[in-house]
This record gives structure tokens, C-alpha cells and sequence, in this order.
């Protein structure tokens, strides 16, 4: 099916909110031992970075359905983007700990507004294509992901760790300027109220799920660079371990966008990445030789799990109304979940002296996942508003 003019705007706009969704928080995995040395901070408390935005991104994401009724999805999204650039960029600048941590809240619950809208703009500008709807922002969260990982060290090589904040900060900006100028396009401003999901099991199923893949893509990101530095690589190097990683989850993450509304089952998606990953994450446990590999495969699995899992919710719901409700517990709960991952897996790294433990329980989250994966029945059926 031919996209017409305003679905190819709507894939393309949404590929740009993706984008700049993640650079604040996957930038850091490479950057924290640069950020330890200058704030005079633990593993654990580094690690804090990465946890804090993640658990704001849960416990604020049940306040996007009241964002929606009030300002509506393009609204929302515009001002998500601009708290994560604006309150990113005087994060960048501010000194001590006790403050970078503090700014780091906002920042997430930037975030948390834009990730828990994206998918009802998604049921809103392309109602019969939800997978590759969800893929556009995926891929743009992936590529984002890709870019801050392969850029962090480089950037903060020119004037400090702060300098690649700055950057990221900037970007979002810019797309909230670009997201601005979508004027030509009719802001759906109400949003019926509907009550949070908690008694469907369907709901739960689906925040344990997405708990599950976010904990292997932040717990991963966060700390597999500084594991290959423990390990002798150098940051560099180590950098761009995690990048081929995230560039490989776009790839398969867009495969998935093309096919998963035509093809397969998303059990059989879910069941087959989780497996994946669970193999990566047993060979880097073991540090069985060809990183490399292991880390495209790692990719492969990411790519594929957040591009349907993020569809999930368009699939169990009838109309946007319980997207946005159904988003919001599946985000909710699930980044609660795995904003603790981060710094549990650095805990375990700081008590054992090495990483082993903290990636034999990331190979459990993903055979856990696996496990999951069969009990997972979801229909397929796109119901437009």
C-alpha cells in the first residue's frame, strides 16, 4: 500500500522525534569513566545517569493521557522535545554531581511525555499500518541510539564529557523546531478519558515484556563499553562495540517495520530476538572471543524486540484513547522495572570486581523473556479511530 503525502510526512517526523529520544541517556554509557573521574563518583552512583531518566520515564509516562487531553498530540510532543533540549543543555553546564543528577529528572520526563505520545500520533496519522508506524519512531530511536554511542567519546574529546550533552541537547531542540512548523496537519486535541488498564492481564503481560527488553537495552548500554575497557579495549573501541550493536538494531528494527504487519506472529518475533539475546548475552558473560559478532547479534534482537513490543499496545486496544492508556501502564510499570538495571548491574560490578555477574543477569532477563514469549496472544487487527 502507497503512503500518501501526509503518511509520509507523519513517518518522517516521527523518525525525527525518535531520533533524539535516547542521546541523553545512551551517551553516557561510553562516557562514564570520563564522568566518574570528574565528578569523583561510585559505579553506582554513575550509574544513576542512566537509572534516573529510565524511572522517570515509568513513573511519569501515566501522566501523558492528561498532557493529551490538554494540549493535544502534537503539542505534546513539541513539548517534550523542548524540556529535553532545553533542560539538557543547562544540565550540560552544571557543576557537581548532586546537580547533573537533579537536571537529570526533567530530562526524563521529557521523555517519558514523548515515548507514551509517539504511539498515538502513530494511531492517528497511519491507523492501518501500526508496525511500520512504530517502526519510523523505533528506527529514529535506534539510529539516535546508534549515533550517541559511536559520538560520545569523540565529542568528548574536544572539551570534556559536557560537550556531547550540549549536542545532544541541541538536536532536541531542533526537531522540536522542525515538529513546530507541522502546522498543515490538524492537532487532535481531545483525548477521551479512559481509566488505566490495571485489571486487564493483557496489560500486565505487556508491561513484563517491555520490562524485560528495556532492561537488556539499558543495562547494555550502559555498561557492555565500559566491560570491553575492563577487558583492555580502549574507550574508543569499547564505543563502538555498543554502536554496532545499535546500528544493527536499526536495521533489523526497519525489517521488522515492513514486515511484522504482513508477517509472522509477534510471539514468534518476541520468542526469536529473546532467544537471541540470550545467546549474546551467555558469550559475553563467557567472553567467548568475536565480540563483534555477539554484539550484531545482540543488535539484531534489540531491533527487533523494541519495534514490536512498542506495536504491542496498537494491537490490544480499540481506539487511541486506550493507546494512550495502554501505553502508559505498559511504560509505566515497565520502565520502573528496568530503570533499576543500570545501576543494580554497576552495584554488582562494584561488589564482585568484575562484570561477569552483572552480564549473567542480563542473560537471564532475556531467558526469562524467552520463556514469556509463548504466553504472549495478541491480535494483529489495526482498528482506526
Amino acid at each position: 500500500m502507497l503512503l500518501t503525502r501526509t503518511s509520509r510526512s507523519a513517518v518522517v517526523a516521527l523518525f525525527l522525534a525518535g531520533l533524539v529520544l535516547r542521546p541523553q541517556i545512551v551517551g553516557i554509557g561510553p562516557l562514564l569513566p570520563r564522568i566518574e573521574s570528574s565528578l569523583g563518583v561510585s559505579h553506582a552512583v554513575a550509574g544513576l545517569l542512566a537509572t534516573i531518566p529510565v524511572l522517570c520515564m515509568g513513573v511519569f509516562a501515566p501522566a501523558a493521557p492528561s498532557v493529551l487531553r490538554v494540549v493535544g498530540s502534537h503539542r505534546a510532543v513539541v513539548l517534550s522535545l523542548a524540556v529535553i533540549g532545553f533542560v539538557g543543555l543547562v544540565r550540560a553546564f552544571a557543576p557537581g554531581p548532586a546537580l547533573v543528577l537533579a537536571l537529570t529528572v526533567p530530562v526524563g520526563v521529557g521523555i517519558a511525555i514523548g515515548g507514551t505520545v509517539l504511539p498515538v500520533v502513530v494511531r492517528e496519522e497511519l491507523p492501518t499500518r501500526p508496525a511500520l508506524g512504530t517502526g519510523s519512531y523505533t528506527s529514529g530511536i535506534n539510529i539516535g541510539a546508534a549515533i550517541a554511542s559511536l559520538t560520545a567519546v569523540p565529542l568528548a574529546l574536544i572539551e570534556g564529557w559536557r560537550t556531547a550533552l550540549v549536542v545532544y541537547a541541541i538536536a532536541a531542540g531542533v526537531v522540536a523546531v522542525v515538529w513546530t512548523r507541522r502546522r498543515d496537519l490538524p492537532d487532535r486535541t481531545v483525548v477521551e478519558r479512559v481509566p488505566l488498564p490495571f485489571r486487564r492481564p493483557i496489560a500486565w503481560m505487556l508491561a513484563a515484556t517491555f520490562a524485560l527488553q528495556s532492561s537488556l537495552f539499558y543495562g547494555f548500554n550502559a555498561w557492555l563499553p565500559e566491560v570491553y575497557v575492563d577487558r583492555g579495549w580502549s574507550q574508543t573501541a569499547a564505543g563502538g562495540l555498543i554502536a554496532v550493536a545499535n546500528l544493527t538494531a536499526l536495521v533489523f528494527g526497519l525489517a521488522t517495520a515492513v514486515t511484522a504487519d504482513r508477517f509472522g506472529s509477534r510471539r514468534l518475533y518476541v520468542g526469536g530476538a529473546a532467544a537471541a539475546a540470550t545467546v549474546a548475552g551467555a558469550c559475553f558473560a563467557g567472553s567467548v572471543p568475536s565480540a563483534w559478532f555477539w554484539a550484531v547479534l545482540l543488535g539484531a534482537a534489540l531491533g527487533v524486540l523494541f519495534t514490536i513490543v512498542m506495536t504491542l499496545p496498537l494491537d490490544a486496544a480499540e481506539h487511541r484513547s486506550e493507546v494512550a492508556a495502554m501505553t502508559a501502564v505498559m511504560l509505566g510499570l515497565g520502565y520502573v522495572v528496568s530503570a533499576f538495571a543500570p545501576a543494580v548491574l554497576g552495584f554488582a560490578r562494584d561488589r564482585t570486581g568484575s562484570f561477569t555477574l552483572s552480564l549473567v543477569l542480563l542473560t537471564v532477563d532475556a531467558a526469562i523473556l524467552l520463556a514469556l514469549s509463548p504466553f504472549l496472544r495478541i491480535h494483529t487487527t489495526s482498528r482506526p479511530t
